[in-house]
């Protein structure tokens, strides 16, 4: 017997049944399922059967297209669903709200049947790339944790294997996807030959940063490893500390003050001006402590503060106290976070994002400089990261 593929699955939804039967029309070689509001697209979406992609229309009664996308990009069951919006919309307000939401096109009526195909294949097409290359980080990441677990005992080495293969799936799906999708959907529009410049930049502008989330997270994968595999060595040399401290400050007052964080600085007199270290090391763990801070906290402040812990005639240990006003984290929590590829609750990451592996990179770099990390919190209050270095002293650089 013959092995037919099977066709996509296109739900189509729209309260007026004669935009219905244009579109089930002019998409006669897919699987097609209908719904007439929103309610119905819901239990389609969350069936035993659910679509590859569907065409959402916005204008309809009790609830609209943008309250269906919403829903349905909240829900994991349902949020890799293809969303086109089918609209008699015009604004670019419009579109920009749709696209937030996590659609990935829009198709005006009246209905081009040229153009409806065209669109549709290039989403389909797009999310096979993205299911090969998701496949494609599930059997690497087999393969990291299998090297990693070489030098463990058997038992050791199965049951680390096990947990961190869950964990790091779970977190690389799930902040790899999110930037992919964006490259991949906005860089489609990039193609339109009619589309105006403005929106061009403001598509431009998304790639851009969602490539720079992604090339962070590449980097820290790959930093930690290098820590992992021993092949970090720090490398002293004379530095000034408090032009180093200044100049991370500096790198976040922008993002601080985007929301409407205050974010300072205090020294204690005395503190030693020329140290001999891994600047760039200390310059690392600072940044990622930092920018934990600021992406956890909504309002208040965030302190950096250093102090000397120990001295002697060669030698110098420094404490370095990075406190914030936000969400704090629950007691239970907190010896999990340095832990590789920990993730807290869905909930939690979906609304303040995650810590990646900022903190797990700081766990590993601080011991080379001699010292500790730690952290103290309180949930709805705060948290201050601490950690202390070794450094020796230095008359000049």
């Amino acid at each position: 017997m013959a092995n037919h593929k099977t066709p996509p699955r296109i739900l189509i939804v729209d309260d007026q049944r004669s935009n219905i039967d244009v579109l089930r029309d002019i998409l006669q070689d897919y699987d097609r399922a209908i719904a007439l509001n929103g309610p119905q697209a819901l239990k389609v979406a969350r069936s035993k059967k659910p679509p590859d992609l569907i065409l959402l229309d916005i204008m309809m009664p009790e609830m609209d297209g943008y309250e269906v996308c919403t829903i349905l990009k909240n829900d994991p069951a349902t949020r890799d669903i293809a969303i086109i919006f089918v609209t008699a919309k015009r604004e670019v307000a419009d579109e920009t709200k749709g696209l937030q939401l996590g659609a990935v096109d829009y198709i005006t009526k009246p209905f081009n049947a040229s153009i409806v195909r065209h669109r549709i294949e290039i989403h389909l097409e797009l999310k096979r790339h993205r299911d090969q290359l998701e496949e494609l980080v599930r059997e690497r990441t087999q393969e990291l944790v299998e090297a990693r677990n070489v030098a463990e005992s058997r038992k050791k080495a199965a049951e680390e294997g096990i947990r961190a293969k869950n964990e790091f799936l779970a977190i690389i799906s799930d902040e790899l996807r999110n930037p992919l999708n964006s490259i991949i959907g906005f860089t489609s529009f990039l193609g339109e030959p009619e589309l105006p410049q403005e929106e061009r930049d403001q598509y431009l502008d998304i790639i851009n940063t969602a490539s720079s989330s992604l090339l962070n997270l590449i980097n820290e994968m790959i930093e930690l490893a290098k820590v992992e595999a021993r092949e970090v060595r720090l490398q002293p040399e004379p530095f000034d500390l408090g032009k180093l401290l200044e100049g991370v400050i500096t790198d976040f007052n922008a993002k601080a003050e985007k929301k409407g964080l205050e974010l300072s600085m205090r020294l204690p007199d005395g503190l030693p001006t020329i140290l001999t270290g891994d600047a760039k090391r200390l310059q690392q763990v600072l940044r990622h402590l930092l920018k934990n801070a600021v992406s956890f906290t909504n309002h208040g402040e965030i302190l950096l503060q250093v102090a000397r812990k120990e001295q002697t005639e060669t030698e110098e240990v420094i404490h370095f106290m990075i406190q914030d006003t936000g969400i704090g984290i629950p007691r239970e929590k907190q010896e999990l976070i340095f832990q590789e590829f920990t993730q807290l609750e869905q909930a939690f990451r979906r609304s303040h994002g995650g810590l990646g592996l900022g903190l797990t990179i700081c766990k590993r770099f601080v011991p080379l400089m001699g010292g500790e990390i730690w952290v103290e919190s309180e949930e709805n209050k705060g948290s201050t990261f601490h950690f202390t270095a070794r450094f020796l002293k230095s008359a000049h650089l």
